[in-house]
């Protein structure tokens, strides 16, 4: 699939090996890009490896790509009016846990092209790609709302309709729920001063979702975060009370929340 976007003019197009060092830098490289997704990449080590799992596997060089159908891939996104700089990617694959002959989607955008349209824009391209070149039956796509209520609003205009629940243990496994649960406590521990007190309710949402999935007990994610936050913050007024206020809310919300886009959906909304 090749496209241009038709509010931005962005070029969509398969992503290449060659695109690596920029999914890199401006996808898991940058935290406030990447807080959402489900890797540690506290380490520069951790951000080559994220990137590689999504290159060598999703790109159409990529080492490990023994062929994937034509509707699953990873599409880089480029502003060419701007010497061809990266915006972001955009990925269809299947994901274990969601139910058969579905397929699940995802968008990362560099932060200097935020709120510019980009993931409604290029949903919508990826939603006929798949529809048309595929008997895929829908279209998942999973957001954290209480960390990214933008991107959950894009998810409703779009059509998309909650759907039950595919939970992260489901759809990674336990090893990348602990991978998840190291690098927001190492969010934590780079905390400053009270002026954190956002990313710390991001990491404190994110770890009671750990504790929703039995990962670790609601006690227990309340007192690692407080340990794992500076000894100044750690003794700030309200921190604990904080701390526990936003675990609960991830523990109950659930925090992670899926969204479905069936085919017979799609055929109607694509004709309005």
């Amino acid at each position: 699939m090749e496209a241009i976007l038709n509010r931005t003019g962005f070029r969509v197009r398969p992503s290449l090996a060659a695109d690596r060092m920029d999914i890199a830098t401006h996808i898991f490289g940058d935290v406030e890009v990447s807080k959402t997704l489900v890797h540690n990449v506290s380490t520069q080590d951790g951000v080559l490896v994220a990137t590689d799992a999504w290159v060598d596997t999703l790109a159409v060089d990529g080492k490990q790509n023994t062929g994937n159908a034509e509707h699953i891939g990873l599409w880089t996104i480029r502003d060419e009016a701007d010497e061809g700089k990266f915006v972001g990617i955009r990925g269809v694959f299947v994901a274990p846990g969601l139910p058969h002959n579905s397929v699940a989607t995802f968008v990362a955008v560099a932060r200097p092209y935020w709120g510019k349209g980009v993931s409604s824009g290029s949903s919508r391209l990826l939603c006929r790609h798949v529809f048309e070149k595929s008997d895929a039956d829908a279209i998942y796509t999973r957001v954290w709302p209480k960390l990214n209520p933008a991107s959950d609003a894009v998810q409703s205009r779009l059509g998309f309709m909650p759907a039950e629940r595919h939970t992260l243990r489901d759809t990674f496994g336990e090893q990348r729920m602990r991978e998840v649960l190291e690098f927001d406590l190492w969010r934590a521990s780079h905390l400053e001063n009270e002026k954190s007190a956002e990313t710390l309710r991001q990491v404190s949402i994110r770890v009671g979702q750990l504790a929703a999935e039995d990962l670790l007990e609601v006690p227990e994610a309340e007192q690692r975060i407080l340990t794992a936050l500076p000894v100044r913050l750690a003794k700030s007024d309200d921190v604990r009370g904080k701390i526990a206020e936003d675990v609960k809310l991830g523990f109950e919300n659930p925090a992670w929340a899926s969204y479905r886009m069936s085919r017979a959906d799609w055929v109607t909304l694509d004709h309005l």
